[in-house]
């Protein structure tokens, strides 16, 4: 199976990143910076995304940061 980005598993889900920012707690402008590659998402905020579309984490084309 080939790798999917956080964003092509968004638009799957038929979400903005206005509503997946409120999804995960952080704000719109911290997603985006995510999604675009300006910061690291979380591991545990790729899990719940993972979650939610009810896919395997091993399915995702992302770095993730340690939470400290």
């Amino acid at each position: 199976m080939e790798k999917m980005t956080i964003k092509q598993i968004r638009v799957g889900l038929n979400m903005t990143q206005k509503q997946m920012a409120k999804y995960l707690g952080i704000s719109p402008v911290s997603y985006t910076n995510k999604e675009i590659g300006k910061r690291r998402f979380y591991f545990d905020e790729v899990k719940r995304i993972c979650e939610l579309a009810k896919i395997s984490i091993d399915v995702v084309k992302i770095e993730v940061q340690k939470a400290i």
